[in-house]
This record gives C-alpha cells, sequence and structure tokens, in this order.
C-alpha cells in the first residue's frame, strides 16, 4: 500500500492510495516477473536480490505505520467535541463558504460547474450507508457574530467579482452555516436552485426529473453542525483533515445517526483529478479542472 501522485511528491497526504494484494504465491512470483525480476530475484528462499529497498525476492518494506490512523482519530476528536449533538438538514440556500479552507481562497468557480455537470450527468446520488455524497461538515452561525458578518461578506465580494457563481441568497439578519467540507457540493445545489447558466457549455442547471436533486434542495441533506464557538484553528485543522483523509468515510445509519468515531477506509481506485481536487487553492483547482476537461480559452486563465 502507498501513495501516488504526479506532483512531483508534493502534498503526498492528498494523493489517492494504491493498493496491491497478494492471494498466493504465484501470483507475487507473477508480479515480480512483469517487474523484470526472475531467477534469484523471485524467491525470497533462493537469492539475496530483489526489488530496489524490498525485502530480497518479494513486495515487502519495512517501513513506519501510516499516520492515517493518528490523523483520523484526530478529527474524530475534534469532531466530535465541537459537534452539535444531532446531525441536522441542511439547505444549501443557507450556506456559504467558510474561508479558512483551502489558504482563504475559497470556492473555484470551475470545479463547482464540474460538480454541477456530474450531478446532471450522473443524477444526484443521495448519501446511504457509505455511498452517496460525503457527509458535509458544517459550522451554525447566528446572526451578529464576527464570523458570520466576515464569512457572508468575503462571499458576497467573491460573487460579485467573478461571474459564474450562484447568487447569494442569505441577509445579514438570518441564520447561516458556513462549510468546511463539501463546499463545492452546496454551491453546486445552489445553481440547481437558482437555474444558473453553466461556463463550459451551453444550457441552465435545471432539477428535471431528479427527485433526489429536488429532496435534497428543498428537505436539505444530513450534515455535521459544528458549534458556532468552534475556534478558528480548530475549523481550519478540520477542513485539512477532511480534504486530507478523504477516503475514510463515516456510516450513515438508516435510522439517521451518524457515529464519527467509527471512519471506514474506502480503497477502492480514486482518479488523481479528483485526490487532487481536495486541497489545492480556488485558482490553482480552476486551472486543473480546464486541463482535465482540455480547455484552453477561457476568460481566467492567467498570464
Amino acid at each position: 500500500q502507498f501513495r501516488a501522485n504526479s506532483a512531483g511528491g508534493q502534498n503526498m497526504e492528498f494523493a489517492p492510495k494504491e493498493v496491491w494484494t497478494r492471494d498466493d504465491d504465484d501470483s507475487r512470483d507473477e508480479r515480480l516477473r512483469l517487474l523484470g525480476y526472475a531467477g534469484a530475484a523471485a524467491s525470497f528462499e533462493a537469492g539475496t536480490r530483489g526489488v530496489e529497498g524490498c525485502i530480497p525476492g518479494t513486495l515487502c518494506q519495512w517501513r513506519p505505520a501510516s499516520s492515517d490512523e493518528e490523523d483520523v482519530q484526530l478529527l474524530q476528536a475534534l469532531i466530535s467535541q465541537w459537534r452539535e449533538p444531532e446531525l441536522c438538514n441542511v439547505c444549501s440556500c443557507k450556506v456559504v463558504p467558510d474561508f479558512i479552507n483551502r489558504e482563504g481562497t475559497g470556492i473555484g468557480v470551475e470545479l463547482l460547474h464540474y460538480i454541477a455537470i456530474s450531478i446532471r450527468e450522473r443524477g444526484f446520488k443521495k448519501r446511504i450507508d457509505k455511498s452517496g455524497h460525503d457527509v458535509p461538515v458544517v459550522v451554525r452561525e447566528p446572526a451578529g457574530t464576527d464570523s458570520h458578518g466576515e464569512a457572508l461578506q468575503a462571499w458576497q465580494e467573491k460573487v460579485a467579482e467573478e461571474e459564474g457563481f450562484p447568487p447569494v441568497r442569505i441577509k445579514h439578519n438570518e441564520e447561516m452555516f458556513t462549510s468546511l467540507g463539501n463546499g463545492h457540493f452546496f454551491q453546486a445545489l445552489n445553481l440547481y436552485a437558482c437555474q444558473c447558466s453553466a461556463i463550459n457549455e451551453s444550457g441552465i442547471y435545471r432539477v428535471g426529473n431528479d427527485g433526489a436533486l429536488r429532496d435534497a434542495m428543498s428537505s436539505g441533506v444530513p450534515s455535521i453542525v459544528l458549534k458556532s464557538t468552534t475556534p478558528r484553528p480548530v475549523r481550519a485543522r478540520i477542513a485539512v483533515l477532511l480534504n486530507s483523509k478523504f477516503d475514510f468515510r463515516w456510516t450513515l445509519k438508516s435510522d439517521g445517526t451518524l457515529d464519527v468515531s467509527d471512519a471506514k477506509e474506502n480503497n477502492t481506485y480514486t482518479p488523481q483529478f479528483e485526490a487532487m481536487s481536495k486541497h489545492l487553492d480556488a485558482v490553482v483547482v480552476n486551472s486543473l479542472v480546464r486541463t482535465h476537461l482540455g480547455i484552453k480559452e477561457s476568460q481566467r486563465i492567467q498570464g
């Protein structure tokens, strides 16, 4: 098991995992043969040569234990300490990004529309058990608090200066939520709620016959809600851990409860694009999406 990315070894904590499994000795020897090792190198008992960095004749490496377990335990402890007792159905119209995320750059408009297009093409995937969308983590912000005013003002300025975001529908005297995880997801729902135009292709985002999407916009999505007193350093740490440990998933039970002390790792294949999009700042993630989609002409291309 190892992490691999195409970014020259940078930000490896966000890289997707590659997991090799060995069913028997024959599959091990075949793997070694395909790697170009044969003869003495293919047998632990017969020789002393082997794959560089591995025990001779094997694919085994002695290496320090992964920090994943410690990070997941820290994430679970922070959320348990600062969360409200129950899950809450949060409507996207009441959510703005918390700008402590992604180095204070907020939401990338290209990634926002990429998610909206994915919903249109594949349908909205309601969270059931461990499948479907991630369980969002948000902070409840009563009207009148400093963090409420700062987050709302920052989001209003962002929407005003860059085309493609959904309009802000929250007033200064209304309670709202700030998103630490799934900020792009919530704003993608707002694109549908406001019937906004797509930026990289023609058309308007409409709910159509997608009942799950309609329900998510009208009733909200089950979310972990943190208290408004959650300190900013704690918010920042939770946001980083949510992005870097995206391959660990909680189980949303049929009765609507969520036990954050039980996170299971998802070892299915994660594309590099998806893994990299979890942590890059808004400017870089916009560039990543354009590269992924093959877009060469855009008013957001700098330089």
